[in-house]
């Protein structure tokens, strides 16, 4: 079975590109261009309807036998994006026997099942395809390459040499065993232990890459949080207002800073709460308070308690900043920085300081991150299997052993379990 769809993004374009792929694909090429053409040669060719009449002409290109993305014959008709044009040559492909419309990332799917590419990988492309900053295109790129397998497999391959050993030790007497067959094995389990934990470690930094960092802004009602966060955003999203307790939910901007995305939290202003909209505004605040990962403390210069009410709990990545410096001092704090949003200044500072922070966060998380629940749930179920190896009972290691193997190889070939493929193919559009 043919199968076909529509690989470019759907409507009006300059170019759109339609995709067979099947061991019956290259029957598309004479149905609809009248000619044969040469494999991985692009071809101008008229394309005909059902009637003999040309309805546009395209930019065909046949690649044959298992050279191709889904390791099928494969066909793609790059035609002029004309909406009328997608759909007559969609109709027309309808019409040969052995064609149906693809499902959704079902030429994914056939890559992987003719091996093209592994689970891993397919998950990866999937990303890069959704990716929208710079760190996140580059974290897509390690999975759908060979980096991010490639530990993987060294794993396996690494388990698979332990039970080698014990494939061939296993008839041995106690007193038979190879002298350093029991301390090879566990040196090896250890080692492959620590890497699998190292990396199960990596998932904050993808959530990081994929979410972004977060920035709070907390202070009291009037010490300028609205301001700030406009400032920051570069656009009004925060009512100004001399009025306290304008700001009563969660507001937020998004920008990026060095290829990742970063949330600008304006918060509700702390202090005693008049209201219940005002006390759910507080409540969001907390929740915000706990997943920022940068928290700026606001205080106004000329307040003699500009953090009452406020818990300093302070981390590295934390700024204590003073507005309202052109105004008469009142207290006796010492801030990271002072600033004036009214008087705009030292507010390109505060903004070198924040993207300092920013930058420190990123730069501490790199190489390749753990970023699929799939994968960190074999990951958990191969460690716990190797944690299992104790003794000298070389058929009960052997069990683990081959509970570890099973879990790893699951990483990146799901052999049972058409459920999960399912779910992981379903996630791509339709034409890829």
């Amino acid at each position: 079975m043919a199968i076909y769809a529509l690989s470019t993004v759907p409507g009006k374009s300059g170019v759109a590109v339609v995709r067979v792929s099947g061991r019956l694909a290259k029957i598309a090429i004479k149905k609809i261009t009248r000619k044969t053409i040469k494999p991985r040669l692009a071809t101008v060719c008229n394309l005909y309807d059902n009637n003999n009449e040309i309805f546009d002409e395209a930019v065909v290109i046949f690649y044959e036998g298992t050279r191709s993305f889904t390791g099928e014959p494969v066909v793609e008709f790059q035609t002029h994006g004309s909406l009328s044009i997608i759909s007559k040559i969609l109709d027309e492909l309808s019409l040969i026997d052995g064609f149906r419309h693809a499902e959704p990332g079902e030429f994914t799917k056939r890559a992987y099942l003719s091996g093209k590419i592994n689970l891993v990988q397919a998950e990866g492309l999937a990303d890069l395809i959704d990716s929208e900053t710079e760190k996140q295109r580059s974290q897509a790129l390690l999975h759908y390459g060979d980096f991010v397998s490639n530990k993987y497999l060294s794993w396996s391959a690494e388990i698979k040499t332990c039970l080698a050993l014990l494939e061939a030790s296993i008839d041995f007497s106690d007193e038979d065993i190879p002298k350093n067959l029991l301390s090879d094995i566990r040196n090896i389990s250890k080692k492959i232990k620590k890497e699998i934990s190292d990396f199960l470690k990596t998932e904050e930094s993808s959530n990081i890459i994929k979410d972004g960092v977060r920035i709070a802004i907390i202070g009291r009602p009037n010490s300028g949080k609205s301001s700030l966060i406009n400032y920051l955003s570069k656009k009004k999203i925060s009512i100004v207002s001399k009025k306290p307790g304008t700001t009563r939910d969660i507001l937020r901007s998004e920008k990026v800073f060095f290829g990742v995305p970063v949330t600008l939290i304006d918060t509700a202003g702390i202090r005693r709460a008049n209201d219940e909209i005002e006390k759910e505004g507080l409540k969001l605040t907390k929740k915000a308070l706990e997943s920022a990962h940068i928290k700026v403390y606001l205080g106004a210069n000329n307040d003699k308690a500009p953090y009452h009410g406020i818990n300093l709990n302070l981390s590295k990545n934390d700024l204590v900043v003073i507005n309202k410096s052109d105004l008469k001092k009142k207290h006796n704090l010492r801030p990271n920085i002072s600033i004036s949003l009214k008087k705009q200044k030292k507010l390109k500072l505060l903004e070198n300081k924040l993207e300092e922070k920013i930058k420190n966060i990123i730069s501490t998380n790199t190489g390749a991150f753990l970023n699929k629940k799939r994968q960190k749930n074999h990951l958990i179920d191969a460690r716990s299997s190797l944690e299992k190896i104790s003794g000298k009972d070389l058929e009960i290691i052997s069990i683990h052993i081959r509970e570890a193997l099973r879990s790893l190889d699951s990483v990146t070939k799901e052999t049972d379990n058409e459920e999960v493929l399912g779910i992981i193919f379903s996630k791509f559009c339709i034409g890829k």
